[in-house]
């Protein structure tokens, strides 16, 4: 018994450890695959999307509608990023995924080879967000009443995806209710564009703990490019065991400040 008490201590800590270390490398690998994952669909199938405008009489030249092709290019970006957010919900539940996409010269057919003088990002980029969402909108009533109240509408996924929150009674299983300060930082993007002419390009504002921006992009690669997606998977990690020691300890993150970010 003397033995035992002695070396019980011991071996819950190891298997507290071990447990809270395994459930951080699932946060790590399941954010890191959503985030390259993500960032590679919305490059191959939204980032390069144009629109032109139709040919009139007084006109001979291509012309390109700006509008109606950011509008283009960011609902590609919410489709792709409902469907990730939907593997975030059904593996880790406490994480958010967000996306940009950085245009050069959006509205110019053709691009001048002059890229290695540019220092500035100046009006040339346009940026287009498609932001994390939390909550799911009410479920229409109108398509109830087409379903029928025999239907199960629990099982129809409704874009945006669901993440628990606190508003809301039925959290997923095993995923405890979000705080208001948490959803804040799930949804606060993390990467910004800077064209004031001391601190030009695509930085890195929010990396986990720290908190002096990161050049990602600069000027002159973003126009030799021609366009930047970029994607962010914030979550909040928070250990089950609450006695381990400091070095575990640092791997908390239930502020939701943690992310992992993937730049094409």
């Amino acid at each position: 018994m003397v033995e035992f008490c002695f070396t019980m201590p011991v071996l819950l800590l190891i298997a507290g450890a071990t447990i809270d270390l395994s459930r951080y490398m699932r946060f790590l690998q399941v954010t890191t695959f959503v985030s390259q994952e993500t960032a590679g669909q919305i490059y191959r199938q939204c980032s390069d999307i144009t629109i032109y405008r139709p040919p009139e009489l007084t006109t001979t030249g291509l012309r390109i509608d700006t509008e109606l092709t950011q509008t283009a290019i960011r609902s590609c970006m919410e489709r792709v990023r409902a469907g990730a957010q939907q593997l975030l919900d059904r593996t880790v539940g406490r994480a958010a995924v967000s996306s940009k996409v950085f245009r050069w010269d959006l509205g110019a057919t053709t691009v001048a080879n002059t890229c290695a003088a540019v220092t500035t990002v100046g009006t040339q980029v346009t940026e287009i967000y498609a932001p994390a969402v939390l909550n799911s909108p009410a479920f229409p009533e109108d398509l109830k009443q087409k379903l029928g109240n025999d239907a199960d509408i629990t099982q129809i996924r409704w874009p945006p995806i669901y993440i628990p929150s606190s508003s809301n009674s039925t959290p997923l299983s095993g995923s405890s209710p979000l705080s208001s300060g948490t959803q804040q930082a799930l949804t606060a993007p993390g990467i910004q564009l800077y064209s004031d002419g001391t601190q030009d390009g695509i930085y890195q504002t929010k990396s986990g703990r720290s908190a002096s921006p990161r050049l990602l992009v600069s000027p002159s690669a973003l126009c030799q490019r021609g366009r930047v997606v970029t994607v962010e998977v914030s979550y909040a990690f928070e250990p089950v065991v609450k006695f381990l020691p400091d070095i575990m300890n640092n791997l908390t993150t239930p502020d939701g400040s943690q992310r992992d970010t993937t730049v094409l």
